[in-house]
């Protein structure tokens, strides 16, 4: 989703992928009316303190932090895209788009873990966006087993195979945090099956050298396109197909690598490969991205393009072990 559109158009974007990836029992958002006293008339709208007559008004927040830098990410002015934010209010309000006047999806409680959109080939909108003197950010709801933590690694928290429940929330009303951003799961062995459960976020505040994985390369019937413009293309498109799979058979993804323009070579489709790769690429400085095309066209926040083309995960070398056997042809 984008501002101002409805996120099914854009979930349909991704259906041949999430036809691909194993499904997860999807996290529950309590939602209203039906599973909510409605407001009354007087306290109908979004969440903040300040609002004009007829809005919501928030609960003080508690003495949880404020949001913090992610280690090794440095100043964080902008959630980042893939990262896992807290609800530090006792209610936050999770809407259509990002407008107080939007349809409500439910309501998040104290507690409630989501993860900024996009990440990971679930792409439902770019934030930061600004309006009604609120910072809104798209987000995903993930599965989680314990109140204000993400499980350990390797669990990947965000369902796949299935719609996730989605939308936005205002993360600050200029002054007052409503969202605290989690710190990095790190892993301490660095293989495939660890890295593969992590957050864009994640690989961003742990990863400082380059690291080595194995796996089986590639995504037989993957396919799809996303209207809009992303610079350099190799490396700031949403859509990715080179995944790397522990077992392809079982399932493939979500995690995914990107060849630089020069080199090493792509091997083909279904090999067991040994790669290095790594993350802040240098030319993540130059990010640009347009989402979508016409009138519904959104020119991505440039902090947020920067910092989603540094979480990429960039090949350095890469080793062809021979063909997968467990590779699914179509």
């Amino acid at each position: 989703m984008r501002g101002g559109t409805d996120i099914r158009g854009r979930i349909a974007a991704i259906a041949v992928l999430a036809g691909l990836l194993a499904a997860c029992s999807p996290a529950t958002v309590t939602s209203a009316p039906s599973a909510l006293q409605a407001p009354a008339a007087t306290t109908e709208a979004s969440p903040g303190p300040s609002e004009s007559p007829g809005a919501t008004v928030l609960p003080t927040p508690s003495t949880t932090p404020e949001p913090s830098p992610t280690p090794g990410v440095g100043t964080l002015d902008v959630f980042l895209p893939g990262a896992a934010v807290m609800v530090v209010v006792d209610e936050l309000n999770l809407r259509r788009r990002p407008s107080t006047s939007a349809k409500r999806i439910g309501i998040l409680k104290r507690g409630r873990i989501l993860v900024i959109s996009p990440s990971d080939n679930i792409s439902l909108g770019w934030g930061p966006v600004k309006a009604n003197g609120y910072t809104w950010y798209p987000v995903i709801d993930v599965v989680h087993s314990a109140e204000g933590s993400l499980d350990p690694l390797p669990s990947y928290p965000i369902p796949l195979g299935a719609e996730p429940i989605s939308g936005w929330v205002a993360s600050d009303n200029g002054s007052r945090p409503y969202l605290a951003a989690l710190e990095p799961r790190c892993p301490t062995t660095i293989d495939l099956v660890n890295v593969e459960g992590m957050l864009p976020a994640e690989r961003l505040g742990c990863f400082g050298e380059p690291i080595t994985l194995s796996g089986t390369l590639g995504c037989q019937g993957c396919g799809g396109a996303n209207a809009g413009t992303y610079k350099p293309a190799w490396l700031a498109t949403p859509f990715e197909f080179d995944f790397l799979s522990t077992n392809p058979a079982e399932r493939v993804g979500p995690l995914a690598v990107h060849f630089p323009p020069g080199g090493p070579a792509r091997p083909p489709a279904g090999s067991r490969v040994t790669v290095t790769v790594h993350v802040d690429d240098s030319r993540s400085t130059k990010c640009q991205m347009v989402d979508g095309a016409g009138a519904d066209a959104v020119t991505v926040d440039k902090r947020t393009a920067v910092f989603y083309c540094r979480e990429r995960l960039v090949v350095d070398s890469i080793e062809n072990l021979g063909p997968d056997p467990s590779f699914p042809t179509y």
